[in-house]
């Protein structure tokens, strides 16, 4: 069959692998003690003139006091809530009657078109009732942190009772949007 392969198996071969382990191995065991440093040596040491840096040292944030006339200040988010509402009313009869018009009809026709553009308008008018919530609600996170740090109300019980009145005003303009999203 033609030459033989030598086999690793033999008895040879098995000491010479031995052999070579016993003496891999043997350097490990030396007792020599000239090993080399593990100090640093003078290549690597880190020379320059550069200073070092500054902690950085961040003074702590204090939130800004809630407005000093606040009840000035909840006088105008109140008449901006209620005029956007206004507005919301005001346009409901025509975003009604174009929505209604647009029942059942096709999805790029011309009255499913003034109906989008009649809807868009409510929302663009909810929106602005929403800037009036949100800006109760940094009022609100004001006067508590406010309350907090020095004991005091701060004003929380009216900016809670506004609150809830533009909640009221805009649950109500939601339900609107709804019922017309329906038709």
């Amino acid at each position: 069959m033609g030459e033989a392969m030598p086999d690793f198996r033999t008895s040879a071969a098995r000491l010479l692998v031995l052999a070579c382990a016993a003496a891999s191995l043997s350097a490990c065991a030396s007792t020599s003690s000239k090993y080399p440093s593990l100090a640093v040596r003078e290549a690597e040491r880190m020379t320059g003139s550069a200073a070092p840096a500054e902690p950085d040292v961040t003074a702590p944030v204090t939130p800004p006091a809630p407005p000093a006339d606040l009840p000035g200040r909840l006088a105008a988010i109140e008449k901006a809530a209620y005029a956007s509402h206004e507005t919301f009313l005001a346009r409901e009869a025509t975003a009604r009657a174009r929505a209604r018009s647009a029942s059942g009809a096709a999805l790029g026709t011309l009255a499913w078109s003034d109906a989008e553009v009649a809807l868009s308008s409510l929302e663009s008018a909810r929106s602005d009732t929403m800037f009036a919530l949100a800006d109760l609600d940094s009022l609100l996170a004001l006067g508590a942190v406010s309350e907090a740090d020095t004991g005091t109300p701060a004003g929380l019980p009216e900016i809670i009772a506004l609150r809830e009145k533009v909640e009221g005003l805009i649950a109500a303009e939601d339900a609107v949007l709804s019922s017309l999203r329906g038709l």
